[in-house]
Formats: C-alpha cells, structure tokens, sequence
C-alpha cells in the first residue's frame, strides 16, 4: 500500500519560513526598510523612502486589530482591494482550504500577539514571498504586507549571517522541530547541509561552514564556524524610525 505525506499543520508551514524570513527581514532593514513610506494599493505598491528609494510590490495578507481582537484575512478583501493585492492572500486560502488549516481557511480568528507574525510565516512558505512589512493604520491596527522587489534577492550566505540568523529565527515564535527548520533554510536557501549524526548538523557557507548542534529532543543548543575566507562586516542595523499611522484604508465590516 503506498503512502502519501500529510498535509502540513500551521506550525510545519511556520517551522519552515522562520529562519529564511528573518534572513530576509534583516535584508530588507539593511535596504532602508524602517524608512518613511506610503502605499498606493490600487497600483499595488509600497514605497519607502530610503536613500535609494524602494517602490515594492505590495500583497495584502490581513489586518491585527486589537480593537476587536481579531486578524481578519485579506482574502475575505472587505475593502475591495484590487485583485493582485489580495491574490497572495487567496493562495494562502486555498492552500488552507486543502489541508485543512482553520487559521489559514477562516475569514476572522482570534488575535493574540503571536498570531500576525506565524500567519505571515505561513504566508511565506506558501507563497515564497520572504519579506514582509506591518503597516500601522490607526487605533493599533497593523495591516500587513508580503512585498516584493528585485533588491530582496539575498547576497551569498556569509557564516556570520547563518551564525546569525538560524537563533534569531528559531527565538522569534514557537519553532516545534529545531532540525526541520534548520534543515528547510539549507534547503531553501540553497545551502549544502550535512548530517554528522542525528544531532549534528554542518551548513555550508560562501566562506566556510557552520556546525549546528541539537540536544536529545532536537532542540537547538550549540553554533559554531570555520572560516575559509575573511568574513564581511554585518552592517549594523540603525534603530528604526518612528512609523506613522495610515488612517482609512482599512474596513473591518464582514
């Protein structure tokens, strides 16, 4: 009898994007992505005032209201957004719809401080968009983005970036299989990962390696590096500016 793979929970979906979408938030800070913006969905854009300018592709995903403590999904598009803007959103619907996600497949769930951030996760290992942005729109609601742009291509993996990003991702949110998601940024990432052992793991690098270490219940305890070529400085990240509220944009009737 043949066997099929299970359709994967909300929490595979989160275990795979986190590392590979805190790579990419990094990337986008160092590309002037805590600048000034403004949008214009009907053009389905995003833009940000850095010192190169960024005019981003823009994909509505939903809508954090502590009001009515709720995350309302863009899909459900009570605002009549154009069909671009939402078209992410939809394939996350459907995506849910299929395998069964009730976080992905219903129109409004229960917000809590975690939900925005694992939903937008799961948006990423959807859709392969990596980059997101959460846009305040007034009385603590925050809508948030996919983007998109040519800039958001990432430079070769540096080990200090891996030595970097692979405990930040798995410290930003309930991360379930530590080796899974540090196998799915290899994997996605297009890095060589091979395993010592079940809890040893070494992650190649465009100037060296990096070895992973897991405990008994495969939970991340130790990083270490071996350099082949001098490291590039991390460019250290300026604290970011004060964002202001966009007012309007945004209904929440059903």
């Amino acid at each position: 009898m043949s066997q099929t793979n299970p359709a994967p929970t909300l929490q595979d979906l989160v275990d795979r994007a986190v590392i590979l979408s805190t790579e990419h938030q990094a990337h986008f800070a160092e590309l002037g992505g805590e600048s000034a913006w403004d949008a214009d969905l009907q053009a389905g854009t995003l833009t940000f005032h850095s010192e190169i300018p960024l005019v981003c592709g823009a994909h509505f995903l939903g809508t954090a209201a502590p009001g009515t403590q709720s995350w309302l999904w863009g899909w459900h598009n009570v605002n009549n957004f154009p069909e671009g803007v939402v078209a992410a959103a939809e394939h996350v619907h459907q995506r849910g719809v299929s395998g069964g996600i009730f976080e992905l497949s219903t129109a409004e769930i229960l917000l809590t401080d975690a939900v925005p951030y694992r939903l937008a996760l799961a948006a990423k290992a959807v859709t392969g968009h990596f980059t997101h942005f959460a846009a305040p729109t007034g009385g603590g609601t925050c809508a948030w983005f996919l983007l998109t742009h040519p800039r958001f291509e990432l430079p070769p993996a540096s080990v200090p970036r891996v030595l970097r990003v692979i405990p930040e991702g798995i410290g930003s949110t309930t991360v379930a299989d530590h080796r899974r998601a540090v196998r799915a940024y290899a994997v996605l990432r297009g890095l060589d990962i091979r395993w010592l052992d079940e809890q040893t793991a070494v992650v190649g690098a465009s100037d060296g390696e990096v070895t992973v270490a897991f405990d008994g219940h495969g939970r991340l305890t130790n990083l270490s590096a071996t350099l082949t070529a001098p490291p590039a400085p991390e460019p250290a990240l300026a604290p970011p500016p004060e964002r202001p509220e966009r007012r309007g944009w945004f209904g929440r009737k059903k």
